[in-house]
């Protein structure tokens, strides 16, 4: 088996992969019907010695927010592979070689968005972020007239967003990213073909502006034949606001639409408000939904990058379980002291480690989705010999991976 990338000439192969894989029901792949002028995404394969495809899969470089810190991340898509080849191994391959790719480039996390969560776990992904799914009739977002201006200069104005703003977005995504990490910070290319394009219907982007600057965004679309509905459904799945007030003129902005739909749904932040601001509680529904996966790529490198704050000091073993990627499963003396981290390689035992953690764990930790308590609750953290982590150890972890809001909005 090789691994390497996907030839452009063959893209009708790697469409009839994606066709078979996640919309079976429209039947066989036909080239003359399809797009497939993706210009963000490189393409990889695992092929056999006939040079035929066995799994394929597309990676996606960008810049998430970690810890206050932009960072370049792999986003990892189009995992699939045809039922003749299922259950050989080809995916954990494909996935392994994946992880080495991004190694090589200097990578230390990836993240994706899972078809199923036990599947991606399996091979050390993890929950990274939550959202709210937020529904209402428009009626009921009333209540913002009473927090927000609604006339005058204060009240700003709404306005369709098209390919030339990127450079008014740039800055409220750099706002947003300063409330949640894991906002990423779009390039150019991805507004015009992500952001203000779609994958069978292209969106409505509309922007909220004040004295000049964009405040905020929101992505949407309309669904005449809802199947759990009896009106018209606007379909908000994506919102981006610099502060409450930008969030707020955002639902002013849905609850305009009042004449056109009898529903409003929200794909929004994890601590947006509005539940128990709206006139009739009950008739909001408001789920919270486990987001995407995130797993680090190189646990070391990953780790010297940190920057505590407050400075913190400490030195400690400790032991990384990684079912894929070896040069991660190992023990690591990890010193932190003037605000900086370094982290080398141990030949010690890992039942002798100060602490013990599987790779889903530490990832979590690492982006700031889960504190070092909850992972100990979850059974992902402990001492090497598996009892509880002694009182220094656990301060110092707690010093180290002081939990985040995290949020990451876009699809890939």
């Amino acid at each position: 088996m090789e691994y390497r990338p996907f030839p452009d000439e063959r893209a009708d192969e790697f469409g009839a992969f994606m066709r078979y894989a996640f919309a079976p029901a429209d039947g066989p792949y036909d080239p003359d019907e399809a797009d497939d002028d993706d210009t963000v995404s490189e393409r990889r394969g695992l092929f056999d010695a006939g040079d035929d495809p066995v799994a394929v899969c597309a990676h996606h470089y960008f810049a998430l927010r970690v810890r206050g810190v932009d960072r370049e991340v792999a986003g990892l898509s189009a995992v699939a592979s045809p039922p003749e080849h299922r259950r050989r191994g080809n995916v954990r391959r494909l996935l392994r070689e994946s992880l080495r790719e991004y190694r090589d480039r200097g990578v230390d996390l990836s993240v994706l968005w899972p078809f199923e969560y036990p599947f991606y776990a399996g091979y050390g992904w993890a929950t990274a972020s939550r959202y709210r799914r937020l529904t209402a009739p428009p009626g009921q977002l009333g209540f913002v007239d009473d927090l927000i201006a609604t006339d005058g200069d204060a009240a700003g104005a709404f306005r369709p967003l098209d390919e030339d703003d990127y450079a008014a977005v740039t800055p409220l995504l750099a706002a947003v990213a300063d409330r949640y990490d894991l906002t990423m910070a779009w390039t150019e290319e991805w507004w015009r073909e992500r952001a203000l394009s779609g994958w069978k219907t292209d969106p409505f982007v509309y922007g909220w502006e004040r004295d000049g600057d964009l405040r905020g965004l929101c992505r949407y679309a309309f669904d005449d034949e809802p199947d759990d509905a009896d009106e018209t459904v606007m379909r908000v799945f994506d919102v981006a606001a610099a502060d409450d007030e930008a969030w707020f003129q955002l639902l002013r902005f849905c609850r305009n639409h009042d004449s056109q739909v009898g529903e409003v749904r929200i794909r929004a932040p994890p601590d947006a408000p509005l539940l128990d601001l709206a006139e009739d509680p009950r008739a909001v529904d408001c789920e919270v939904e486990t987001g995407p996966m995130a797993r680090l790529v190189d646990a070391a490198p990953a780790l010297e990058a940190l920057d505590p704050d407050p400075a913190t000091e400490a030195a400690l073993a400790l032991a990384v379980d990684d079912p894929l990627a070896s040069w991660n499963d190992a023990v690591f003396d990890v010193t932190v002291a003037e605000g900086a981290v370094s982290v080398e390689p141990s030949d010690g035992d890992p039942d002798d480690a100060d602490a013990a953690v599987d790779v889903r764990a530490l990832s979590q930790l690492y982006v700031g989705y889960r504190s070092v308590d909850e992972a100990v609750r979850a059974g992902g953290l402990a001492a090497g010999d598996g009892t509880p982590l002694g009182d220094g150890v656990a301060a110092a972890l707690r010093a180290l991976f002081p939990p985040r809001t995290t949020h990451l909005r876009e699809g890939f």
